[in-house]
């Protein structure tokens, strides 16, 4: 079965808010029906098995809604990455300014990114920007820790993921999320030594945790909770 959208509004101060997607699935291995809020995306996702009913989920939904409007109640207002608006890249304070007749892309100068050409494409210009600029930082502390270890690696990418931020694959190709670059340096230092690590260690064991605390220059257990408390903030810039 394939899913379907559903939606409902939820309130936040006593104010209606925006209505918030909601994707049921049916699954084959699900045992129960489980609501899984999703707060990087905003979205809900519903899986229930194949002996329920989708009229049952929806109503187990609906019964749960205030628990999941809490939830959704933690996700940070959005941010729309525009002229004007104030960001942190790699661990500074920058103004987007937008100079339409400038004809020279996107550049940094002083506490400003500016932004040249027609304002439609500013949004993703900024953002290719940032990709390429968090890209070139993640390649450099890599090789950096890379070489504490002596290891090699594959190939380094960015994407946007929701589930985790960073992550390292059998075949030492390591990929990391865009947005660790609002994040400050510290905690974009420990993803890229956490990843680095899984090249020695391919596990969450003592002996892994032991190599990142040997290459990573910070306090692990301060960048985890950063993540932990403002993570969520750095998936509400868009």
């Amino acid at each position: 079965m394939k899913p379907f959208e559903y939606s409902f509004v939820i309130k936040k101060g006593g104010e209606e808010v925006q209505v918030i997607p909601v994707e049921f699935v049916c699954s084959i291995s699900a045992k129960s029906i489980k609501i899984t809020p999703n707060l990087a995306k905003q979205i809900v996702k519903v899986s229930y098995p194949f002996f329920v009913s989708r009229s049952r989920a929806v109503a187990f939904l609906e019964s749960k809604k205030d628990w999941v409007a809490t939830q959704l109640e933690k996700v940070p207002d959005k941010i729309i990455i525009d002229d004007g608006v104030e960001i942190s890249l790699l661990g500074k304070k920058y103004k987007i300014s937008h100079i339409p007749n400038a004809r020279r892309g996107v550049w940094c100068e002083g506490e400003y990114i500016f932004v040249s050409g027609n304002r439609e494409f500013l949004n993703r210009r900024v953002k290719d920007f940032i990709k390429n600029e968090v890209k070139n930082y993640f390649t450099s502390k890599v090789k950096f820790y890379a070489n504490i270890l002596n290891v090699d690696f594959g190939k380094i990418s960015v994407k946007d993921t929701t589930s985790r931020w960073g992550s390292c694959a059998s075949n030492g190709n390591l990929s990391f999320s865009w947005r660790l670059a609002f994040a400050p340096l510290f905690v974009i230092d420990y993803i890229v030594a956490h990843e680095v690590a899984h090249l020695a260690e391919l596990n969450h064991s003592y002996r892994f945790w032991r190599v990142v605390k040997n290459i990573y220059e910070g306090d692990v257990d301060k960048a985890q909770k950063w993540l932990s408390r403002n993570g969520l903030t750095l998936y509400a810039i868009n």
